[in-house]
């Protein structure tokens, strides 16, 4: 079907923003979906509809951070954003229209590239120049249409309802798990450090030279605050007080969570921001017992109807498994582009 573009009055736009609501409702009723906030007249808003009714629209933005920011290790420095909701017969023939009047547009006037920190791309996600998507992970429908219009997943958020494990994993032989503390906070920086190396492989994250002073910064914090959850896992011998941490964990607790707290419709919101393990350590329980002892402290701090979300790479091999083994499912999904894939031509996949 050819699309049109498309200039709904207020009464057609809360038409399109209730149908949306109720089928994201349906397909996962955990999904928060706030009000698009767009007007009939508004010039952010870009809109389409095909011949058999079926129609989307959505709000168009831009935002920037600097190469040294905190934000920077999870986005592009400039970022072409869109908020958008589909209905109708055919949702996946209008995300699909309305995400190439999207493309085309930024297309024909991307601005200018930010001068970002001279490191070269590494990973499917773009570092300096992108756009970027969230989408139900559920609607399966427009996931056909946003993967067929070039964008490309990377970052899931997963959450978790429900009690924790009634007995956490304690049985770690030399290995105890403690409260990180002052003394702890370099061995915590060094896994966050590992986890968004091993992230930029795989389009979740970007290591930016000019942001380890904030991570260091934040983790200190983190550690002095005394209702964020910070724990490692050390690798003990008979008779030590210290050794290695070989596993860490680090879980904010509501009040703190911030904007996540928005993306689901149950609360209290938790948000769990890291967790790694070294690879001499991975498949011997330290991870599941670190997240276990997590999840006890989030409740009993929270409530047992704590919800507890986390963001993790679509393409992490390790991530994916492991998270759906602890509970966790995806809620959200971001697809993103480099701006610069937008004038390089397709490929053929026939030979």
């Amino acid at each position: 079907m050819t699309p049109a573009a498309w200039r709904p009055d207020d009464d057609e736009l809360a038409a399109l923003e209730a149908e949306h609501g109720a089928r994201v409702a349906a397909l996962d009723p955990l999904v928060a979906v706030p009000a698009l906030g767009a007007t009939a007249g508004d010039e952010r808003l870009l809109a389409v509809r095909l011949p058999d009714g079926s129609r989307a629209a959505g709000l168009l933005g831009v935002g920037d951070v600097g190469p040294g920011s905190a934000a920077a290790g999870f986005r592009a420095l400039r970022e072409h954003r869109l908020r958008a909701r589909a209905a109708g017969p055919d949702v996946g023939g209008a995300v699909r229209a309305r995400v190439a009047a999207w493309t085309a547009r930024v297309a024909r006037d991307p601005g200018s590239a930010p001068a970002g920190d001279g490191l070269p791309e590494r990973g499917p996600a773009p570092r300096d120049h992108g756009l970027a998507l969230l989408w139900p992970s559920r609607d399966v429908e427009a996931v056909g249409a946003l993967a067929a219009s070039g964008l490309r997943p990377t970052v899931h958020l997963a959450a978790r309802r429900g009690a924790p494990p009634a007995r956490p994993r304690t049985d770690l032989p030399g290995v105890v798990l403690t409260d990180a503390g002052p003394d702890d906070v370099a061995a915590v920086v060094e896994h966050q450090r590992a986890e968004l190396a091993y992230d930029e492989l795989v389009g979740a994250a970007r290591v930016r030279p000019l942001a380890a002073e904030h991570l260091a910064a934040q983790v200190a914090a983190a550690v002095e605050h005394p209702r964020t959850t910070v724990l490692v896992a050390r690798r003990q011998g008979p008779g030590e007080r210290t050794g290695e941490v070989v596993g860490v964990v680090a879980v904010e607790p509501p009040e703190r969570s911030g904007a996540v707290a928005g993306t689901v419709t149950t609360g209290p919101v938790a948000y769990l921001v890291l967790l790694h393990v070294t690879g001499s350590a991975r498949g011997t329980g330290v991870g599941g017992a670190l997240v276990d002892a997590a999840l006890a402290r989030v409740h009993e701090q929270a409530g047992p109807g704590a919800v507890v979300v986390l963001h993790h790479g679509v393409l992490n091999p390790l991530s994916a498994p492991f998270w759906a083994r602890q509970g966790f499912r995806p809620a959200l999904t971001t697809w993103e582009q480099p701006v610069d894939a937008l004038s390089a031509p397709r490929r053929s996949l026939s030979p």
